[in-house]
Parts: C-alpha cells; structure tokens; sequence
C-alpha cells in the first residue's frame, strides 16, 4: 500500500489516493498548421512570403539564370481557375508593361508555370509608407516631399492612360535613401480614349476607405481623378493618424502649428464632384513641393464646377453670339458708307452736266450693208 504522501499517475484517469475517480487529463496541445508550400515555378526559387493581396501572393525569389533577387506576384490558384480574374491578373500586367519610372515598381516578365499565373517585379528594400510614418514620423515638410514624389509617378502613369485604383499607405513603399516606389497596379484600368473599358462590371474595386464616391457608384466610370480622392484620404490619415470620413476638421486645427496650404489641398482633393478636385497630379506635384520648402509658393487652379458638356455648349454659344456681332458690325458699316455715296455721286453728276464734260451722243444703229 502506498504511503500517504505517495503521488499516483492521473495519466490513466484511474482512482485516486482517496480512492475517488480522477479528472480526465488535459488533451495534447494541437500540433500546428503546417504553411503552405510555396508554389513551384520553372525558373525561379522561391524563399519567403513577403505580402498577400486580393489577388495572389509576393515572393522573394531568386532568378535561377543569374541568380538575381526579385519580387514574384502569383495568383491564387482558387483564382487561376476563373477566366475573368485570369483576364484582370493579365491586365495587370498589361498595364505594368507600359510604366518605366523610377517611382514605380517596374515588371521585368510575365508568365505561367502549370496551373500557375506569375508576374516578376524588381525586388524593392523598403517599408510601407503607413510604416515609414509610424516609425519615423517624418515632419509636414518631410511628409510633402514623399508625397511629391507620389504625385508625380501618378502624373506619369496617369499621361499613359493607367489609372492605380488602390491608392493607400500600403502600396506605396520608401526606400532606405527616401525615395518612394508606387505598387500594386491589380486594380488599374487603362482608359485610352476610345479604347474598352477594362472593368466590364460595375462592381468597385480597391480599399473602401480609399474610394472615391463615383468609383463606389460605378468603377468604369472612374477615371484619375479618383485616384486624387484616395491621395487625399492617404494625405489626411498619414498627417492626424485619422480617416476624413464624414464632416471631418481640417487638417490644420487636428495638427498644430501646420501650413493652412494643407486644408486647401486637401479639401480639393476630397471634393465629392470629380471636377471640383485639382486638375491633375502634377498640379498637386507642384503645390507639395512649395510645402516642401523646395519651390516657391504655388496655389492650385480655381475649381471647376461645370460639367464638360455643358461648358461646351456654352463655348460654342459664345462662339456664335461673336460671330454674328461681327457680321452685324460689318453690315452695318457697309450700309453707313453707301447712304453716304449715294447723295455725293448725284451732286458729282450734276456739275458735272453743267460743266460740259459730259456729252451723250444719240444712238446709232448699224446695219450691215448687203452686197450687190
């Protein structure tokens, strides 16, 4: 018989000491999930998972035939399988194609391996630019120059007909030597004049909190200057930590001490009528880098509130209303001048009679003689 002081095993759930039942034991703790295994492309290596999107994954990778470090976007293979998002992921990388800009993260292939949809970008070293201002906070200054930079990949982009989409902190990365990369173009519509619409829904696409009310209400109706929305949303988060929804404040009595510029440039470009909103994005380019402190004091265009038809209407109105001014004008004019010819040329006439000069000889008929 064991000691009172001897300890049992309650492993096995039998009696205790005391002869009473024991609590079962606590079960093992579950093993954990294994991760997924990385796809296999031909031509790459791929080591780390860097980041997940709507659409696929980003790898860091090695290119097996000069072992150079690069970024690799797949698409999610419950998505391979869907011809309509083959087709986006493709547009991607259709509209990638087009920007070579030192802003811009640039494609370098595109491809398929198997069942798998790849695009192959540089590899960038940097943060988020939501990061970059959680750990740095930069000043207002510092902030208008990595914004400016933004600004103006998006002018670029935006002079190739590729509008972003997507804009926010998260696809925008800086660099150790603060310079900026705009990413994450799965979201872009190209929109050459004439050409298809690529959104061939009305469904929106891109971060709520980031979209312009006409990309809510129709995506293919959405053209650069929703991307200048969501700039605008990005530049009020990333100055107060909060999002404009609602009757928000302006951005100068959340941050003391800040350059009332702000409010106006802001304000622009969170205007719910795209045409109220700047001009383009060089325009803003211009005005964050006088807050910068790198160009002098510039002010954004007087708005625009009319509709571009309407305003033509009113142009060709106006065109026509000159015209017929100066045609009235002119008549006018012509008939002045004859009223005043014509009592001049009777007066000339009649001392013209009384001097002899002139003389009206009778008429005379010619016959032709006949021969004899």
């Amino acid at each position: 018989m064991p000691a009172p002081d001897a300890r049992t095993s309650l492993a096995g759930g039998g009696p205790g000491p005391d002869g009473e039942q024991a609590a079962p034991s606590a079960p093992p703790p579950a093993a954990a999930p294994r991760p997924a295994a990385f796809p296999q492309l031909e031509g790459f290596a791929l080591h780390e998972r860097l980041g997940q999107g709507g659409m696929g994954e980003v790898y860091r990778a090695t290119r097996l035939a000069d072992a150079r470090p690069v970024a690799v976007k797949v698409l999610s293979e419950s998505l391979a399988v869907v011809p309509d998002y083959v087709r986006r992921f493709d547009r991607e990388a259709a509209a990638m194609a087009q920007l070579d800009h030192p802003g811009i993260v640039r494609l370098l292939s595109r491809g398929r391996s198997g069942p798998h949809c790849w695009i192959e970008m540089e590899l960038i070293d940097g943060v988020s630019l939501r990061t970059h201002a959680f750990q740095v906070r930069p000043s207002a200054r510092a902030l208008a120059r990595l914004l400016a930079q933004v600004t103006h990949a998006l002018a670029y982009a935006h002079a190739r007909s590729v509008v972003h989409r997507d804009l926010k902190p998260d696809n925008v990365l800086v660099l150790r030597d603060g310079r900026t990369k705009v990413l994450d173009f799965g979201l872009a519509g190209l929109h050459a004049e004439g050409a298809e619409a690529l959104t061939q829904s009305n469904v929106a696409m891109g971060t709520a909190n980031y979209m312009a009310p006409e990309q809510r209400k129709d995506a293919r109706r959405a053209d650069h200057r929703a991307d200048l929305y969501s700039f605008g949303v990005m530049a009020y988060e990333l100055l107060t930590g909060e999002l404009p929804v609602g009757r928000f404040q302006p951005v100068s009595r959340l941050v003391p001490g800040l350059d009332r510029a702000w409010d106006a440039l802001i304000d622009r470009c969170l205007e719910q009528d795209p045409a109220a909103r700047p001009h383009s994005a060089l325009e803003l380019a211009h005005a964050l880098d006088s807050l910068a402190g790198v160009a002098p004091p510039l002010e954004l265009a007087p708005r625009t509130r009319r509709r571009a038809r309407r305003s033509r209407v009113w142009s060709w109105l106006g065109i026509g209303s000159g015209i017929a001014l100066v045609l009235a004008i002119a008549g006018l004019r012509v008939a002045h001048d004859h009223a005043r010819l014509q009592p001049f040329a009777a007066a000339s006439l009649a001392t013209a009679r009384a001097e002899g000069r002139i003389v009206i000889a009778p008429a005379r008929t010619f016959r032709k003689q006949q021969r004899r």
